[in-house]
């Protein structure tokens, strides 16, 4: 019984330092992809505008490569992440660790799902609008930009709203992990976690759950046995 626990424990440390870890790295190169884009572009740009011949390459390709890439590896870390929190919950037995990241990720799910249904739904209007239309085009090119636009503002407040919420399960889940394990800086993550997604709207709540990320790893890297509980006292004669 014992070695399965401490399986348990070494398995969620192991998974939950490799999944912070991909948490961690994956924006870092998302944004060095994005600043090597926009500079590629302002390069040919200025080697068109001072006349040199120039060979563009398919910086676009390129640039959607990596994100898609970086989507998928962000996607396996959280998957990481919840696998390493049912071991940990295992080991602690607290169920209470792996049910909130698992309605947190179910969230995030459905998020994703929903967004996904609506931009198709408002892509296949669009597209029907505009090829039934001939002599009103500008009127209908209003309405189809009118749709994106709400229709982009819905999926972002979709998104806002139950990323929010699924911050929230995230947070309560490293509570409670902090608080069976002992280590604080869970808690902490936690926090910058459920901040970060409120912030999402500005950068800076980017840079608390990339911080948020990092905090984590370190209460992934030092999680260790529970110390044995010393015997309870003898009642007084």
């Amino acid at each position: 019984m014992m070695g399965g626990l401490s399986v348990s424990l070494e398995s969620g440390r192991k998974l939950g330092l490799t999944a912070s870890w991909i948490e961690i790295i994956m924006p870092v190169i998302a944004v060095i992809a994005t600043v090597f884009f926009f500079l590629s572009i302002f390069s040919v740009i200025s080697a068109a505008a001072s006349g040199s011949s120039v060979t563009l390459p398919n910086f676009s390709s390129i640039f959607l490569g990596v994100l898609i890439l970086v989507g998928i590896m962000t996607f396996v870390g959280i998957i990481l992440f919840v696998v390493a929190m049912h071991c940990l919950s295992q080991y602690y037995g607290e169920p209470g660790i792996f049910k909130n990241v698992l309605y947190g990720f179910i969230l995030n799910i459905v998020g994703a799902i929903v967004a996904v249904a609506i931009e198709f739904v408002l892509i296949v209007t669009s597209t029907n609008s505009t090829s039934q239309t001939t002599t009103v085009a500008v009127v209908t090119s209003t309405e189809v930009t009118t749709q994106l636009v709400l229709g982009g503002l819905a999926v972002f407040v979709i998104g806002f709203v139950l990323g929010i919420i699924s911050a929230v399960f995230y947070m309560r889940a490293f509570n409670l992990l902090a608080e069976k394990s002992g280590k604080d800086s869970f808690r902490t993550a936690g926090l910058l976690y459920l901040l970060g997604a409120v912030l999402t709207i500005v950068l800076v709540g980017s840079l608390l759950l990339w911080i948020a990320w990092i905090l984590a790893a370190t209460g992934f890297n030092s999680l260790g046995p529970r110390e044995p509980q010393p015997p309870p006292l003898p009642p007084p004669p």
